[in-house]
C-alpha cells in the first residue's frame, strides 16, 4: 500500500506543505504531485512540497482522491517540531558583539534563514561557518545599515561590547606592531628588496601585510641558507612540509608569498606548486529554440532520429531519463516533465514524432531503443554521437563548443580563435565527431600544417588539447601533438630620428596624437583602441590601462610634452567617450585605420622597410633601456608577466657591437691590407 506524509515545512524561510512518498517512475502519485500548482522538489529534504494553505488537508484528500489504495498520513509531530524551530529561531533577539579594539561588529542571530540572506546581500561582511556568526567592519556607517536592516525585517536586537569574543564567537588576536619572528641582519637586504617591488607593483597595504608576514616566517625557517640560490626543489620540499601545519588559505597565502620574491623581486621563470587538481569544464546542456530544432529535424529522415534530437536539445531530458521513456509517452510534457517555454505547437510536434516511432517500430517497449531494448546512457551517448556526424550538424556543434567556452575564463579573443581552429578540424573530417577520430587522424591534420607559422600550430595544438581532453575526456599522446621548435627574433622598433621626422610628416593633429600615445607609454594596438578619456591623468602624467593583455591593470607614462597636442586634439576632435574615436562619436577608433595612418606616415617619412603599430611599443622599450632604466621598470611599465619577454630587448641594446672589435680590422691594421686595395678614380 502507497503512503503519503503530509506535514508544514520551512523552506528557505518560507511555510509550504511538504509531500512524502516512496517515488517511482511513471507512478500515478508522482505524476499527481508534478501536476499541483506551484509544486518544487527539494533536493536537501528529498521531497516535494507546495505552498501552504490553511485548507491544505482537504486540499490534500481531494487533489489524491483518485488513487485507490492510497494512505495519507497527516504527521502532527512533524508539525510540532517545524513550528518549534523556528519559532525559537523567529523570536530569538539578535546579538551584536561589538569589539572596539579590532573594529569588528559580530552578529550571531542563531537559524533564521530570513536574516541571513538579508545580510549576505549587503556586500560588507563575511559569514564564519564554524562559529556561524556574520563578521561587518566595526566603522559607524556599516553599524547603522546593520541596525536599519535587522529593524526594517522585524526583528529584535541586543547589544554587548567585548574587547575580544568569548564563547562561539571568533577569537582575533590583539593587533601587535611587534615582528612574529626574530631575523638575521643579512636578511634585511632581502626585506628592502621585497617592500621595493610592493611599491613598484603597487600592491595594496593589505596584501603587503599578509605577504611580509608568511614571507618572514619562510626566512626565519631558512635561516643559514642562501635565500636567492635556493632551487625550486628545495622551495618545494618547504611549502609540503608547511602544508602539513597550515590550513588551505594559509597555505594558499605562503605559496603566494614565497613566489613573489622569486618571480618578482628576482626575476626567475614563473613556479608551480600543484595543490589539487585542474577544474573541471563545466559542460552545461545546450537548449535550442523550437524553430531550431523543428529546423533541424526536417531535413532528417529518420523518426527516431528526429525524436532523440528533439528531446536531447529542446526538451533537455537527460540521458537516463530518455533510456527508461516507455513507448506511450505522448503525455509526458502535461503530467511527468516540464517543456521549457511550453510553446503548444512543440508539444504537438512531439506527439507526432512518438507516433510515428511507434508505427516504425511497432514492437518496441522502449520509446528509444535499440533491437527492441532499452539504451544504456553510454550506447545512447554514442548513437547521439553518430547522428551529430552522419547529418553533419555543424550548428549544434558550433553552439555547443561556444556555450562551454563561455563558461570558461578565457580571453574572447582566445575563445574565438580555439572555436574557429576546432571547427575547421572538424569540418576536415566532414563533420565526425570527436570521440571517433583517432590520434593517427590528429598527427595527420597536424602534418598537413607544418609549413605554418609556429604560433599556428602551437594554436592549433591548444585549441586540441582544451576540446579532446576537457570536453571530450579523449587524452592526447604526447607523440602525436609535437609542438614546433621556436625561432628566436629580434623585435623591429623606430630609431629616435625616424620617429621624429614620422611626427613632423602629417598635419593632422589625431593622426600625430595616435602615434605620439603609442610611443610615450608603450601601448599595444588594442590598449590604445580602448584608452577612454578618464583614462589620462594629465595632472599626475600617467595613463591608466584596464583589463588589458591577461586581465591585468596597470598605469603607463604620459610624456608632458604631449599636454598641448592633446588638449589641442580635444578642443578640435571632441570625442565623448574614447580618446580615439571613428566617425560616429563614442565608437572606438578601428586598429586598422590606425595601423594604415602609421604606414602612411612612414612611407612620408621615407622609411621604406615594413612597420606596424607594435613597432611604437617596441621603441618605448628599447629606447628606455638604453637610457639605462632598470629592466625591472621596463617589465612594469609594459605589462609583462615574465622578466624573460621583456630580457629580449636586451639583445637590440647590447654593447657588444660597438665595444667588439671584427678580426678583419686587426688584419688590415697589421698586415697594411687597406692600403694594397684598389681605390676609386
Amino acid at each position: 500500500m502507497n503512503q503519503l506524509k503530509v506535514y508544514p515545512v520551512f523552506h528557505r524561510g518560507e511555510k509550504r506543505i511538504a509531500l512524502q512518498y516512496e517515488y517511482t517512475v511513471n507512478s500515478e502519485i508522482d505524476m499527481i504531485t508534478r501536476e499541483l500548482p506551484h509544486s518544487r522538489y527539494s533536493s536537501t529534504k528529498r521531497l516535494w512540497h507546495i505552498p501552504y494553505r490553511e485548507d491544505y488537508q482537504s486540499y490534500i484528500k481531494g487533489a489524491y482522491g483518485s488513487i485507490e489504495g492510497l494512505k495519507i498520513v497527516f504527521n502532527n509531530n512533524e508539525i510540532a517540531k517545524e513550528i518549534e524551530k523556528n519559532v525559537t529561531s523567529q523570536g530569538r533577539k539578535i546579538l551584536l558583539k561589538i569589539d572596539r579594539q579590532n573594529k569588528k561588529i559580530y552578529i550571531d542571530h542563531g537559524y533564521n534563514p530570513k536574516i541571513f540572506e538579508v545580510l549576505s546581500h549587503t556586500g560588507k561582511g563575511f559569514w564564519l561557518k564554524k562559529q556561524k556568526c556574520w563578521v561587518f567592519p566595526g566603522n559607524n556607517e556599516v553599524y547603522k545599515r546593520v541596525i536599519a536592516i535587522i529593524e526594517k525585517n522585524g526583528f529584535q536586537w541586543e547589544r554587548n561590547f567585548v574587547s575580544l569574543p568569548a564563547g562561539n564567537s571568533v577569537v582575533t588576536k590583539p593587533k601587535t606592531s611587534k615582528r612574529i619572528v626574530s631575523l638575521p641582519k643579512e636578511f634585511q637586504k632581502i626585506l628592502k628588496a621585497y617592500d621595493e617591488t610592493f611599491v613598484l607593483r603597487r600592491m595594496s597595504p593589505n596584501t603587503r601585510k599578509i605577504y611580509f608576514g608568511f614571507f618572514e616566517k619562510f626566512l626565519a625557517d631558512n635561516v643559514g641558507i642562501d635565500i636567492e640560490k635556493m632551487s625550486y626543489r628545495e622551495i618545494y620540499g618547504y611549502i609540503q612540509e608547511r602544508s602539513k601545519f597550515l590550513s588551505e588559505t594559509s597555505l594558499r597565502q605562503t605559496i603566494a608569498a614565497i613566489k613573489f620574491y622569486y618571480e618578482r623581486t628576482l626575476g626567475r621563470d614563473k613556479m608551480f606548486f600543484y595543490l589539487s587538481d585542474d577544474k573541471e569544464i563545466k559542460k552545461k546542456k545546450l537548449h535550442l529554440p523550437f524553430h531550431e530544432v523543428k529546423a533541424i529535424c526536417d531535413a532528417i529522415d529518420s523518426p527516431g532520429d528526429r525524436l532523440l534530437l528533439f528531446l536531447v536539445y529542446h526538451a533537455n531530458l537527460g540521458l537516463q531519463e530518455i533510456c527508461s521513456l516507455p513507448v506511450h509517452s505522448e503525455n509526458i510534457f502535461d503530467k511527468r516533465y516540464r517543456l521549457p517555454g511550453a510553446d503548444e505547437d512543440a508539444i504537438e510536434y512531439f506527439r507526432l514524432l512518438v507516433k510515428e516511432v511507434v508505427n516504425v517500430y511497432p514492437h518496441s517497449v522502449y520509446l528509444v531503443s535499440h533491437n527492441g531494448k532499452a539504451h544504456t546512457v553510454d550506447s545512447l551517448k554514442l548513437k547521439l554521437y553518430r547522428i551529430l556526424g552522419y547529418y553533419r550538424l555543424e550548428d549544434i556543434y558550433k553552439k555547443q563548443y561556444e556555450l562551454i567556452l563561455l563558461g570558461t575564463d578565457y580571453s574572447p579573443k582566445t575563445q574565438k580563435m580555439y572555436l574557429g581552429a576546432f571547427m575547421r578540424f572538424l569540418s576536415y573530417f566532414n563533420y565526425k565527431h570527436p570521440v571517433f577520430i583517432s590520434n593517427e587522424e590528429i598527427r595527420d591534420y597536424l602534418i598537413l600544417h607544418r609549413e605554418k607559422s609556429a604560433s599556428h600550430q602551437d594554436n592549433l595544438i591548444n585549441a586540441f588539447k582544451f576540446f579532446f581532453e576537457k570536453v571530450h575526456n579523449k587524452g592526447l599522446s604526447e607523440k602525436d601533438t609535437i609542438r614546433p621548435r621556436k625561432g628566436f627574433y629580434l623585435p623591429d622598433y623606430f630609431k629616435l630620428e625616424e620617429i621624429s621626422v614620422m611626427m613632423d610628416a602629417t598635419q593632422n593633429i589625431k593622426h600625430k596624437l595616435v602615434v605620439a600615445v603609442g610611443y610615450t607609454a608603450g601601448l599595444r594596438r588594442q590598449e590604445i583602441q580602448n584608452l577612454r578619456l578618464c583614462d589620462i591623468d594629465l595632472e599626475n602624467n600617467r595613463i591608466f590601462i584596464k583589463d588589458a593583455k591577461g586581465r591585468r591593470d596597470r598605469y603607463a607614462l604620459f610624456s608632458r610634452h604631449l599636454h598641448g597636442l592633446y588638449k589641442e586634439y580635444l578642443k578640435e576632435c571632441k570625442p565623448k567617450v574614447f580618446v580615439f574615436e571613428g566617425s560616429r562619436q563614442g565608437k572606438q577608433y578601428s586598429t586598422t585605420s590606425m595601423s594604415n595612418v602609421l604606414k602612411k606616415m612612414a612611407r612620408a617619412a621615407g622609411i621604406r622597410r615594413n612597420v606596424h603599430l607594435h613597432m611604437l611599443r617596441h621603441s618605448f622599450a628599447t629606447h628606455l633601456l638604453e637610457d639605462g632604466k632598470d629592466i625591472r621598470y621596463v617589465q612594469e611599465l609594459l605589462g609583462h608577466r615574465s622578466i624573460k619577454t621583456t630580457e629580449r630587448y636586451t639583445h637590440i641594446v647590447s654593447d657588444a657591437l660597438s665595444t667588439v672589435v671584427s678580426p678583419f680590422d686587426r688584419m688590415v691594421s697589421e698586415t697594411g691590407f687597406g692600403s694594397k686595395m684598389p681605390r676609386a678614380p
